[in-house]
């Protein structure tokens, strides 16, 4: 008569014990989830900021593009430029002094007339320099001068 195998699974001397004891196992898969996790987090953390900078950006030039059409008696190119870099700097601080303007007259700055602004800023990201690459972030308009 020929004899039965053991079960799978059962025999402890074919070694299967290591096949079967799972002690550490989901140690090991979180050690190799998290690096994933953790650049997903980073990115998604930089796309924010990325998106927060130019977001800022067209707040500095719709406040300049305002000031020019209201201000118009007392108004200049670069006090128009520096209310850009002010509402810039107020909310991304001392980056926002790196903010460039120019301020245009089409054809000059009388009521009646445009004011063309064109704002950049050269954004970094802060904690994946290496995958993400640096970006000139621009946002511009233009306005009627009312006064």
């Amino acid at each position: 008569m020929s004899r039965a195998l053991p079960p799978i699974g059962r025999d402890r001397r074919l070694g299967d014990r290591r096949l079967g004891d799972r002690r550490g196992s989901v140690a090991v898969e979180f050690a190799l989830t998290l690096p994933v996790l953790m650049l997903a987090f980073l990115a998604i953390f930089e796309l924010y900021a990325l998106v927060a900078a130019q977001r800022t950006l067209d707040f500095a030039v719709d406040r300049a593009l305002r000031y020019a059409a209201v201000h118009s008696a007392t108004a200049s190119a670069t006090t128009i430029a520096g209310v850009v870099t002010t509402e810039a700097e107020a909310l991304l601080g001392s980056a926002g002094a790196s903010v460039a303007a120019t301020v245009s007259f089409v054809p000059s700055y009388a009521p009646g007339n445009a004011v063309a602004i064109t704002a950049t800023y050269a954004w970094a990201p802060a904690t994946l320099g290496t995958l993400f690459p640096a970006v000139t972030l621009a946002s511009s308009g233009t306005v009627t001068v009312q006064n």
